[in-house]
């Protein structure tokens, strides 16, 4: 979002999204189904759920990152 101030300077607002899923599938599968992304420029998800192989789910519309 761009905003125009008395000075003519354009800011820029970054919209975050912050959840601890607290390694529950039912946060996760709550947040995938329910959040629209389009809303958000981050979503930072702290200890969601971990598959066998060290992956955890995501959308179509997610791009997943790894610390």
């Amino acid at each position: 979002m761009i905003e125009q101030t008395a000075n003519n300077t354009h800011l820029t607002r970054i919209h975050i999204w912050q959840q601890n899923l607290n390694k529950s599938n039912m946060a996760l599968f709550s947040l995938l189904n329910g959040t629209p992304a389009d809303n958000w420029d981050i979503i930072a998800l702290q200890e969601p759920p971990i598959n066998a192989v060290g992956n955890t789910k995501a959308n179509s519309q997610w791009r997943v990152v790894y610390p």
